[in-house]
């Protein structure tokens, strides 16, 4: 699954985004096939997260699950407010030929910065964003204190957790290559620990 979401961010449309409008006159399928796509991802990924801590007590994975919560909900609402609501109001200015290209522009440049999903500084995007890196940190640490997962694990999972939440390519498909590299250490890890126990149960036997 992280690997089919960063296969996914890598055909995002570029741009400064500050002019938003340019950037996405002839790209708004692309942006659009991204932004829906996010929208099951982002719930597929906390349930990921979600699924590495399930059996785990403590702060750290109650901490995690709450992120989650509030990753899921407000990145969730920030992606389609300015993936999907900025694709349709372009696609629709597209459709409109009498709207010169001054106005198109700042429509669709005021509609994206609005101060709720403005991008970096929207109220959801920020809410999101803290609630996905926060998540990845407690679950890694969580999985370190009490999994034994060595600490790349947490580490890269709070790097995986930032460049995430700033999607666009290298950013996102880098963060959830980071995530899978702090999985295999774990499973790794898991795996090495067991073989002693199993070896230790056979020599007694």
């Amino acid at each position: 699954m992280p690997a089919a979401w960063a296969i996914l961010l890598l055909f995002h449309p570029g741009g400064e985004g500050t002019e938003i409008y340019n950037d996405l006159e002839d790209k708004v399928t692309a942006f659009m096939v991204v932004h829906l796509g996010m929208l099951v991802f982002i719930p597929l990924f906390a349930a990921a997260v979600y699924l590495l801590t399930r059996d785990l007590e403590g702060t750290a994975a109650r901490v995690s699950r709450i992120g989650l919560v509030l990753f899921v909900i407000f990145y969730g609402a920030f992606e389609a407010l300015q993936g999907i609501g900025v694709g349709i109001l372009v696609n629709e200015l597209n459709g409109l030929p009498a709207v010169d290209e001054a106005t198109r522009e700042d429509l669709v440049q005021d509609f994206a910065e609005h101060v709720l999903i403005r991008g970096g500084l929207g109220v959801f995007v920020t809410i999101g964003s803290i609630g996905l890196v926060t998540a990845m940190i407690a679950a890694g640490v969580a999985l370190r204190g009490r999994a034994g997962a060595p600490l790349s694990v947490p580490i890269l999972f709070g790097l995986a957790g930032l460049l995430i939440s700033a999607h666009p390519p290298p950013f996102g498909p880098s963060g959830l290559a980071l995530f899978i590299i702090a999985v295999f250490l774990f499973l790794r890890s898991q795996a090495t620990a067991r073989v002693p126990a199993a070896m230790g149960q056979a020599g007694s036997g």
